[in-house]
């Protein structure tokens, strides 16, 4: 992967370096969110690319993946996002995604220019059905606004084949208000959910004030979803960096394993018996430093 810092570094892969399918290539940010991971020791430790490095990274992520995303702080900020994706379309990749904050997608004609370039997925973060909340979270005021607009946008569109997925991160400051988010989200079209566990990932973020216990968290989410509306919605939810030993057993199958590899995870007692310990990598360091591991059983 491409950060380097002394949390998240590219990982070797058996002597070989580890080639990830999401590409970072957003390096300012017109949100400043309070949970973010990409800033502090990632803006301290930022190497920033051009064009030409980044195609030629593109193209090594197409010999070993036939999908990729294209991430960052913002990566539609970039000056050359556009020539990008089109450099991305030449190679013929099954699913072209793009992850952002989406208020640059409340305006229709960024969103076809977009889509134009090739772009059959796109994620978009989203805190809290709560104006306040999630405006509080980004740490700028009229975000919820443009963000809203911009997922409005895509639905309006209904391009077939077009995937509409939606992350929403939980915090300690937005995660009681997951279910009304969640009917928010349904009632706008998306037909795709990311709930996921903000990891303690920079400074910021580095705090019980911002992580939940994971455990906790996780009773609550499946409490959440287990609620017959949810059940019958036809929504495809996943749960991201939850930790398959942090869930409920009924709940283990929509854990989804991040395919970024981190250096700051570590094996746990539980590791060597868990039947996960194929597609999960561990815990992170810092999080056993806020939490341990309590709550955490197979």
């Amino acid at each position: 992967m491409v950060k380097r810092s002394k949390n998240r570094t590219r990982w070797a892969d058996q002597g070989h370096d580890y080639v990830s399918p999401y590409i970072y290539i957003g390096y300012d940010c017109n949100n400043n969110c309070s949970f973010c991971s990409e800033s502090d020791e990632y803006l301290e430790n930022l190497q920033k690319k051009d064009f030409k490095q980044l195609k030629t990274e593109i193209k090594k992520i197409r010999e070993n993946y036939d999908f990729i995303s294209l991430m960052g702080r913002e990566p539609t900020l970039r000056p050359d996002f556009f020539d990008l994706l089109a450099f991305a379309k030449t190679l013929d990749f099954r699913q072209t995604s793009v992850a952002t904050n989406g208020r640059l997608l409340a305006y229709p004609e960024f969103v076809k220019k977009m889509l134009g370039c090739g772009v059959n997925q796109v994620g978009i973060s989203f805190n809290s059905s709560d104006e306040k909340i999630h405006d509080s979270m980004t740490a700028c005021p009229g975000s919820f606004e443009q963000t809203i607009k911009g997922i409005k946008n895509l639905t309006a569109l209904k391009k077939p084949g077009l995937s509409i997925l939606v992350n929403v991160p939980l915090t300690q400051k937005n995660y009681e208000t997951l279910e009304p988010t969640l009917d928010l989200l349904i009632r706008l079209g998306v037909k795709e959910i990311n709930i996921l566990w903000v990891a303690p990932l920079s400074r910021r973020s580095r705090t019980r004030d911002i992580v939940c216990h994971m455990p906790t968290l996780s009773r609550h989410v499946a409490k959440t979803l287990k609620k017959e509306k949810y059940q019958k919605s036809g929504v495809k939810f996943l749960l991201v960096e939850f930790l398959p030993c942090s869930l409920p057993k009924d709940f283990r199958d929509l854990f989804f394993p991040c395919l970024e590899k981190n250096s700051n995870k570590t094996r746990i007692d539980l590791c060597p018996e868990c039947p996960y310990k194929f597609s999960c990598d561990g815990v992170l360091r810092d999080y056993l430093e806020l939490y341990g591991q309590e709550g955490l059983k197979l």
